[in-house]
């Protein structure tokens, strides 16, 4: 389905043609899927990783192991953020993932999800 509206460019003051499609949600599914994955995954080492250190067994392999669990779960947080948001809930996720990361102030995440809310109803009317 595909919505078209005209409305008052950003930038420029020229009106522009805006095309609202619904969109595939795929891509955002595969990503969140390989998030959640790894999620699990960085979880189970991470318990391991405390039990074995609780009880004197913390290998340097394990350690090592541990220690780069990091990596692929930050690349798959970054892909999912990478992957363009087919709702407002998934752009809710992206100001979550800044604000998570000191890369936005709650402050100005809760004033970014009023500014999308206002501009979503205005909009989808």
């Amino acid at each position: 389905m595909t919505d078209v509206m005209t409305r008052p460019a950003v930038l420029d003051g020229a009106e522009q043609t805006v095309t609202h499609q619904h969109l595939d949600r795929s891509a955002w599914e595969a990503a969140t899927t390989k998030l959640r994955a790894e999620q699990t995954r960085d979880r189970a080492l991470d318990a391991r990783h405390s039990e074995a250190q609780a009880n004197g067994t913390l290998t340097e392999d394990l350690e090592q192991e541990w220690s780069d669990s990091i990596e692929p779960l930050g690349e798959a947080e970054w892909a999912l953020f990478a992957t363009s948001a087919p709702d407002l809930a998934a752009l809710d996720w992206k100001l979550k993932h800044l604000a998570d990361h000191g890369m936005l102030e709650e402050q100005h995440v809760e004033q970014l999800r009023a500014d999308i809310a206002r501009l979503s109803s205005v909009e989808g009317r």
